[in-house]
This record gives C-alpha cells, structure tokens and sequence, in this order.
C-alpha cells in the first residue's frame, strides 16, 4: 500500500550546469501533475509526464525544477540597439538648438538609457544537459515514491487497527440480534392484541403476522453483507498494490449497511453499537482518501 502524499528531491550537478527536482504530491482523484518548469526545459515536459506516470499513479503532484549555469558570463548575448541609439541623439541635438543650450551627451549616459543595451541569458542548452535533467527527475520520482511507501506503512496499520476495531462492533451488534428480534416479537404481539381487544385472535394467523414483520426488521443480511465487505477491505489493506479507489467503494457499501441496521434498530444498545461503527467508518473513509 502506497500513501498519495510524498515528497522526494534530486539534484545533478557537472562543471557547466545544475539541475535540481523537488516533486510534492498531496491525494487527488487521478493523477494531476504541474509542473513549473525552467523555459529552456518546457519542450522536456510530455516526457516527464510520462516517466511520472509510470511511478505515481495517483495524486496532485506538484513538480519544480531549477537550473543554474556556472559560468552565466559566457552563455549571455548582449545587444546593442543602434537605431534606438541615433533617434536619442537626433532628439538631443533637437532640444539643443531649440532651447539653444549647448549640446553636452556623454557616452556611458547613452549608453545607461532604457533598450540601448541589452543583456540577456543564453537559453541553449548544454550538450547533454537534458539527459541531466532526466536523470534528476527519475531520481526525485523514484525518492517520492520511496516515502509514499513509507507513508503507506503507517496507513496500512491505521487501517488495519480502525477495521479491528469496526468488527468489534459488528460483533456486538450481531450478539444482540436475538434480543432485538425478541422484543420486536413482543411488542408487535402486544400492539396487535390491543387493536383486536374483544375480538377473537387467530394465532397461526398471528404468528404469520409476526413472522412477516420480524423478517422486514431482521438484520440478519445486512449483518452477512458486513462481515464480506470487512472480509474483502481486509483482502485490499494487505495489497500491495493500487487499491485506493476500490477501498473508497468499500467504505461507501460499509457505510450503506450500517445505515440500514441503524434504521431498523429499534434497540438502544444497537443504536449506540451503530452511532459507533459510523464514526470508525468515516476514520475509514478520511484515511483510505489518502492511499494510491
């Protein structure tokens, strides 16, 4: 079992370039990668996607990756905007001989104004360096998943420990069962004894009655699919595998059956058994959001 939040970093590092990974990723439905990527490294991201996706299989995954060029001096391009450079001068020489100031322009003051000048980053890749960047990203999935693993170890015994105690539960419910079935008889019997007071009662007929009623009010299949459905979550908490979505379905059907023995208890101790299954289930359902 595999927990959908993870974090994992790698970085690769040679004598022209750097390039650093960090991948975090929370539960989410499907797998949801973002990624925040460096310009140079843009035209990489669909095989990225790929190599992500044949890791972690679910969850919001958020992927950064940073570069660094060492010797920046020699990668940048520097750009001179002569005709810029002439329009300032002609507008300069424009003012002088209307203002009839002297005309008085320095060099490095032309050379400072805005666009003149230009120096920019070189965005060509080293040779290479997008074999760097695939390297360090299969290094930070594979560390990402490593602690999604991790992760998945400690919901496992959180599952296992809530299911534990759900059975327990279960059990109680299912012991009181017998009593449960036992009052309903009687309180049936007396209800319809009250309305037919005076009159002649059939018992086989009455016993039909009481019979048809206890089966409408009887837990005993909603009990039955119980012990399948923990029988089966039991089965997918051991998995090693992808079983989040079906321990989701699981949960949903757990839920159904205690809601229906909820409705037709009629006996405190099985309602408080009941209020407490919901509440081991809902546990359930928060953690299992959270497997792969």
């Amino acid at each position: 079992m595999k927990s959908m939040t993870g974090y994992g970093t790698a970085r690769v590092q040679t004598k022209d370039v750097t390039v650093e990974v960090s991948i975090r990723s929370v539960n989410g439905r499907f797998l949801e990668p973002r990624f925040h990527l460096p310009r140079e490294f843009v035209p990489y991201e669909g095989e990225l996607k790929k190599v992500l996706g044949a890791t972690l299989l679910r969850g919001t995954v958020d992927v950064f990756v940073s570069r660094r060029v060492k010797n920046v001096a020699t990668k940048a391009q520097m750009t001179v905007n002569d005709a810029l450079a002439k329009k300032y001068m002609a507008a300069y020489k424009h003012l002088s001989k209307e203002l009839g100031v002297p005309m008085n322009v320095h060099l490095e003051a032309l050379a400072r104004l805005p666009e003149i000048i230009k120096i920019e980053d070189s965005y060509e890749l080293f040779g290479g360096e997008d074999k760097i960047l695939k390297k360090a990203f299969a290094q930070a999935c594979a560390n990402c998943d490593k602690e999604r693993s991790r992760e998945g170890k400690f919901l496992q015994k959180d599952l296992q420990k809530l299911l534990l105690s759900l059975e327990k539960q279960i059990k109680v419910i299912s012991e009181l069962r017998g009593e449960a079935n036992a009052q309903l008889q009687d309180r049936y019997e007396q209800k319809v004894r009250a309305r037919l007071k005076g009159n002649e009662i059939d018992s086989s007929r009455l016993s039909q009655e009481i019979v048809i009623q206890l089966e409408k009010a009887d837990i005993n299949e909603e009990l039955t699919r119980l012990a399948e459905h923990i029988k089966n979550y039991r089965q997918l908490v051991g998995s090693q595998q992808a079983e989040g979505k079906k321990l989701d379905f699981y949960t949903q059907e757990l839920l159904r059956e205690v809601n229906t023995i909820g409705s037709k208890s009629q006996v405190a101790k099985i309602t408080s058994s009941v209020v407490e299954a919901k509440t081991l289930i809902e546990r359930l359902r928060e953690q299992v959001q959270n497997v792969q």
